[in-house]
């Protein structure tokens, strides 16, 4: 029979397309996403093979599953996701024995990626934007305060929008909330400048709204989302006159950057740096070294000894 697989994409036939059909009614999956991200990912691999020159799986060897995957490592996808689609598709057709061979080591092999390096906002980009923002009223407000909370303390947009007001320990003078991402409890100080434009946004900006979260819609009815900060932030960087291009690396999070690399520059222990953004491992932290342009320059070497023809040895 000649089945076919893709829906508003090209199909898959033969063989290839009788495979995808069949996952649908295998019994080994745990939930219909599981299924759905192993088709997704079988369909792509299987449209590779096919480009290849190959007309089934009969043909298929490890070093195709290698190339593969070495081919989408240097796409610069996410590989943690993409590792776990293939072990799911690679145990299916193992268990379901489509293959002959099991392809589940090859992708067991984690692979080290060159990451973008991001950059961190600059301080006189940030101040230009904070102040063009009109603070007279309450949509001001609104927007100085959580942009300030991503630039001065390095808040997650995600965390921002959860924010409450009983995270707030006026007393003491903290924020303690739990990160989104990491699922990690943190515990910032409350700059002066921050709980200034905190307490001036619930006291005469934000309203009598009963709602937990601090940021919320101007009409008081819901909490302010992700999407609409990212927008509110976009928008005040248009009137501040701050010219920005798509995937220029100067995002919301970027502020966020920003704050990580003013830490490193000063001489704080990555350590500390990691505690107070909350990461978990200090490989996400030593990404603000990278940054740090200014005491990179003192790490590199002269050009003592170098002659024309290359390094002196004497």
């Amino acid at each position: 029979m000649n089945s076919s697989f893709g829906v508003g994409r090209e199909a898959l036939t033969g063989e290839f397309g009788q495979l995808v059909n069949d996952m649908a009614g295998w019994y080994g999956w745990s939930s219909g996403r599981e299924r759905n991200n192993a088709r997704s990912a079988a369909h792509k691999l299987f449209r590779w093979l096919r480009d290849r020159g190959h007309e089934g799986m009969s043909s298929v060897t490890l070093d195709d599953f290698r190339a593969y995957y070495m081919q989408r490592a240097q796409e610069g996808l996410c590989l943690k996701g993409f590792r776990a689609r293939m072990l799911l598709l690679c145990r299916y057709m193992s268990e379901s024995g489509k293959i002959a061979i099991d392809p589940t080591p090859v992708f067991n092999l984690k692979i080290p990626q060159r990451r973008k390096l991001m950059p961190a906002m600059p301080p006189e980009m940030i101040t230009r934007i904070l102040d063009a923002i009109d603070r007279s009223t309450s949509y001001g407000k609104r927007d100085y305060a959580f942009i300030l909370l991503a630039a001065a303390m390095g808040l997650r947009m995600i965390d921002i929008a959860n924010l409450r007001l009983k995270d707030i320990d006026w007393r003491k003078g903290v924020i303690n909330t739990v990160q989104q991402k990491t699922s990690r409890a943190i515990s910032l100080p409350l700059l002066r400048g921050v709980g200034d434009a905190l307490k001036d946004y619930i006291l005469n900006g934000r309203g009598g709204s009963g709602l937990e979260q601090v940021f919320l819609t101007l009409d008081g009815r819901r909490r302010l989302s992700r999407n609409a900060i990212f927008g509110a932030f976009v928008r005040r960087c248009g009137r501040a006159g701050v010219a920005r291009t798509p995937k220029d690396g100067y995002s919301f999070h970027s502020l966020r950057r920003s704050v990580g690399t003013r830490l490193c520059t000063a001489g704080v222990p990555l350590t500390t740096i990691a505690q107070y953004l909350g990461h978990t491992d200090l490989e996400s932290t030593g990404t603000y070294i990278n940054l740090d342009t200014k005491s990179l320059t003192g790490c590199a070497l002269g050009f003592d000894g170098i002659g024309k023809g290359g390094a002196l040895w004497n």
